[in-house]
């Protein structure tokens, strides 16, 4: 069960789907919930709940340049950037889980992580073919996307139970 401390409920709007439990102490508010939470109308994930959604879409994209690998090849180049982004980015947070977590270094620097390893695509690229650049140009780009979306989650105190 995710649980994240708020320092403080003023002007905060708390929706949990699923069961929660909202508690006080010194340190401020404590949201334990089952489903989904919303704060102050916009989902945030908790750092548990970002690594499964990465692996899902990690193997969506997978799945997608699997299919598309004889059919479509700007299609295929695209799904295996997008899929190579997601695994990269699902290592780095399973590091962080094993070896930092919580009690360690700070989220917020596997949020940096993520946006390092998105320039080292573009170092190690090389001479690339037109199919190559379209395959670092989905996996830089998602690398950004998930990097923002994580940051999300890092300005938040999270309890990580893993």
């Amino acid at each position: 069960m995710p649980t994240l401390r708020i320092p403080t409920l003023a002007g905060v709007s708390i929706r949990a789907t699923g069961q929660s439990s909202v508690a006080t102490d010194q340190r401020g508010t404590v949201v334990s919930y089952t489903g989904r939470l919303i704060l102050n109308g916009r989902e945030v994930l908790s750092p548990e709940q970002v690594r499964a959604d990465w692996a899902a879409r990690g193997e969506t994209a997978l799945r997608e340049a699997d299919r598309t690998e004889h059919s479509d090849p700007a299609g295929h180049a695209w799904a295996k950037g997008v899929c190579a982004a997601y695994a990269t980015a699902v290592q780095i947070l399973d590091a962080w889980f094993e070896q930092f977590g919580p009690g360690g270094l700070p989220l917020s620097d596997i949020v940096a992580g993520i946006k390092v390893a998105r320039s080292a695509v573009f170092e190690q690229a090389g001479d690339v073919d037109d199919l190559g650049r379209l395959t670092i140009s989905a996996a830089t780009s998602t690398l950004l996307t998930l990097a923002g979306n994580l940051a999300v989650t890092a300005s938040y105190e999270w309890e990580v139970s893993r």
